[in-house]
């Protein structure tokens, strides 16, 4: 079944690819505004030999992996508290999901105003967007551990290292994990988001750049590339999900 679904994605690709490519020649669209994707491959051929372009890329690849790797502990230590803690779940969950259903992007120019224009302003808006994704995941995680088991585990007088081993930790896993990947396509939407509205350097000016100067095809190949980037992370990160749920039903079997 796997190997179909992966058959009739690519031939969907392919397709639309090729659409893309012959309505460009036959005058379907204008080439100035959509060029056709063999234009769009030399550019981004050219951008990757391009010393700049690539040091706004590392810039923006910096700041999203270590919005990450701040953000994502700091989130799972919060979520796991709320989680286990039923008062303070009840008391936090509001204010996290009011923060989850209002647009972050509205609080960008007090960032800016607070933070400058730097490094600090683009990583924090960067961990604000990790965070709340992942804490909240982690809080459902841990309400998803079967009760009845970890008070059958301390009747027995397993100690709290055992019960978070075999216990919390195979049945939070799958969520937890999900909870990172979304919270990783947060991270890399935040960042670019911070890079567009105040930024010296990083692939989001150079994509609000391009755009206002209507440079199509140098704006064309580096949405191409984040956006194969972004697809190749979530995938990874869905793989490793996948695998996370094999070993939680593994474990239970055992």
């Amino acid at each position: 079944m796997r190997p179909l679904v992966l058959f009739a994605q690519t031939a969907f690709v392919v397709l639309l690819i090729g659409a893309w490519e012959i309505g460009g020649y036959v005058g379907a669209f204008d080439p100035k505004l959509l060029p056709p994707p063999s234009e769009v491959a030399i550019t981004l051929g050219a951008l990757l030999q391009n010393k700049i372009f690539l040091a706004d890329a590392l810039d923006t690849v910096v700041r999203v992996i270590a919005a990450f790797v701040i953000g994502a502990p700091i989130a799972l230590v919060a979520g796991f508290v709320m989680g286990e803690n039923i008062g303070v779940g009840k008391s936090l969950s509001p204010i996290f999901n009011l923060v989850l259903s209002v647009p972050q992007s509205i609080f960008l120019p007090i960032f800016v105003l607070v933070f400058g224009l730097g490094f600090t302003e683009k990583l924090i808006f960067g961990i604000t967007h990790v965070f709340f994704v992942v804490a909240v995941n982690a809080m459902a995680a841990v309400r998803e551990v079967p009760h009845g088991q970890v008070v059958a585990a301390r009747s027995f007088g397993a100690s709290k290292f055992r019960i978070y081993r075999s216990i919390y930790l195979p049945a939070m896993a799958p969520q937890v994990v999900t909870g990172l990947r979304l919270g990783m396509i947060f991270d890399i939407i935040g960042i670019l988001l911070a890079e567009m509205y105040a930024s010296r350097s990083g692939l989001g000016v150079l994509l609000l750049r391009w755009g206002e100067s209507y440079a199509v095809d140098k704006l064309m190949a580096t949405t191409v590339l984040i956006s194969v980037a972004t697809i190749l992370i979530n995938e990874l990160m869905r793989i490793w999900e996948t695998r996370v749920g094999r070993w939680r039903h593994a474990m239970e079997a055992g």
